[in-house]
């Protein structure tokens, strides 16, 4: 039989762990832990006589620790693996060193996407090294990968993560939290990588699955995990990846969130020293609120008829149960390892199980799920365009085809006008001064009413909203620069999309169309480049401003127009 350490075996999620596994009766399991008492108490509640109890202590020399233990394979359920100095992965190499396979519950971004530094090692010795087999990122990418089925394009992936107060996090999970409020986090976002911090960025989130209460309106806010590194690189055409938490009660939250500005601003240099404090506080509290956790997953893409999707796969865990999920991994992966499906090597847990191997464990407790499929509206401008919009070339269709917000660059060229009143417009409006190829950027903010965008040339930003409105039997688009709204018709063709003012409005009264501005406005396809013209003038051909250039951005296959 073979012999198991699980270091932590008698923590939180390592004693979950232990029963699992000894359910099964493949394994000789340890209990490593510093404490005895608390391992035999553990030990105690097990009906399974394979178990034993040995000290160990992570700080102590592992290769001395691991080799008188004769051991198969160690679980490490203890952490916290924030650890940044160069012996941080002490222990899977000293399991490296002795022939012993590894499993991690790590949910420390650098530490799970460094391990594959151990793996020229652990591929010469035969040994299977495998970090973050927990809820992140082993099930998290599950969940994704099963939801990205029968898209063809992925843009945004949304988590979110909500505890029950009841289903208290011991020492190890508060140091993780901490070590990361306020500080900042590098993250997809936009179609670029963005900074943003530590449990800021929050969020309200509800949880629904059919059959049971829904969960509404917990807050939650941005975490540090290895998901922000690991999906962009699985899905190279995504455009923002974010992951939150959160605790039951608000007021937890919000005290968090207060406080991460602390650590942003300088003022503190970590959060992490508080943790014995947060755990104090956790117990003496820990009657409050509900035993009730839950998961949200949301992917959005494209499928494979072009269309915008959203798939959204969630999880509702009743009674305390919550706790449970993330000892599956672990679980799951030392059976396979068992049966020889896993190869030597060190990796992330990402993408080594599918969703249907958490099934038949989800089963035996009171976790319910549901995954949702649902269609996305058209774009706007495949809106108005209807079936023109799929003749135009490919990145004029992709940058009108956008799912969600999304940042584009490129390169442009600006000439103003010298009118007097064309200059007051363009001061008005916040057009940029004369230029000669300077970097342009533009970000489209994509919601369900219209798309707002902001043009940035050089440091120069101006912006406007876009919108659509029936005018008759037709639809036309709406371009707002407050207070003034103009009226758009569209053609699209296989050479470009060209834009004529058909009406002009301010605070929503009509204006004359003769004192309307003169505006010539296309967009084309310079082989993958998408190529803007834009020329407004004075209703006497005064110019006020003409800005032109190309982006080079994401070119999707274009969504139906219907």
């Amino acid at each position: 039989m073979k012999t198991v350490l699980i270091i932590g075996g008698a923590g939180t999620f390592g004693a979950r762990i232990l029963r699992l596994l000894a359910d099964t009766g493949q394994f000789r399991l340890l209990i490593g832990g510093r404490d005895l008492a608390r391992a035999e108490l553990v030990r105690a509640s097990l009906p399974n006589t394979a178990v034993d109890c040995r000290r160990f202590d992570r700080n102590d020399d592992a290769v001395t620790q691991l080799t008188a233990l004769a051991l198969w394979a160690v679980i490490d359920a203890a952490g916290p693996f924030q650890d940044e100095t160069r012996t941080r992965y002490r222990i899977p190499e000293a399991c490296i060193a002795l022939g012993i396979h590894y499993i991690d519950l790590a949910d420390s971004r650098s530490f799970v996407t460094g391990i594959a530094a151990l793996d020229r090692a652990a591929r010469s010795a035969g040994v299977t090294v495998i970090s973050g087999a927990s809820s992140v990122p082993a099930l998290s990418h599950a969940i994704v990968a099963a939801l990205a089925q029968g898209l063809d394009h992925v843009a945004e992936i949304d988590i979110a993560l909500s505890a029950s107060n009841r289903a208290t996090a011991g020492p190890s999970v508060n140091t993780a939290i901490l070590s990361y409020v306020g500080q900042a986090i590098r993250l997809r976002r936009a179609g670029a990588w963005a900074v943003a911090y530590g449990w800021q960025c929050l969020a309200r989130k509800s949880f629904a699955v059919a059959g049971h209460r829904p969960i509404n309106n917990r807050w939650v806010g941005l975490c540090d995990v290895p998901d922000l590194d690991l999906l962009p690189q699985r899905f190279p055409t995504i455009t923002t990846v974010i992951f939150r938490a959160g605790a039951e009660l608000a007021v937890q939250n919000l005290v968090l969130w207060l406080t991460s500005f602390a650590v942003r601003w300088g003022w503190l240099r970590s959060l992490r020293p508080l943790a014995p404090f947060l755990t104090t506080l956790q117990r003496l509290g820990g009657m409050l609120g509900t035993d009730r956790s839950a998961m949200s997953v949301s992917v959005s893409g494209r499928n494979h008829d072009g269309r915008s999707a959203q798939h959204l796969w969630t999880l509702i865990a009743e009674d305390g149960h919550g706790p449970w999920v993330p000892s599956f991994a672990a679980t799951l992966l030392l059976q396979k390892l068992a049966a020889g499906e896993l190869s030597p090597g060190a990796t992330p847990a990402a993408g080594l199980l599918t969703l249907e191997a958490f099934a038949p464990l989800f089963a035996r407790f009171h976790l319910f799920t549901e995954t949702r499929r649902t269609m996305l509206p058209p774009s706007l401008y495949a809106r108005v365009l209807g079936n023109d919009f799929r003749r135009m070339p490919v990145p004029v269709q992709s940058l009108h085809a956008l799912i969600t917000t999304t940042e584009v660059s490129g390169r442009g060229r600006v000439e103003r006008g010298h009118d007097p009143i064309a200059r007051l417009i363009g001061w008005l409006f916040r057009f940029p001064p004369a230029q000669e190829d300077v970097p342009v950027t533009v970000r489209f903010t994509i919601g369900a009413a219209g798309e707002t965008w902001q043009r940035d040339f050089a440091g120069h930003r101006f912006r406007s909203r876009l919108a659509s409105r029936r005018l008759g039997d037709r639809i036309i688009l709406t371009e707002t620069f407050w207070p003034l709204t103009f009226d758009f018709d569209l053609t699209g063709h296989e050479r470009a999309l060209e834009m004529k003012v058909k009406g002009w409005r301010v605070f929503g009264l009509p204006l004359p169309r003769k004192l309307a501005p003169q505006v010539s406005a296309g967009e084309r396809a310079e082989g993958d480049r998408f190529t803007f013209d834009v020329r407004i003038a004075l209703p006497w051909g005064s110019l006020i401003v003409h800005y032109r250039g190309f982006l080079e951005g994401p070119h999707q296959v274009a969504q139906n127009s219907t």
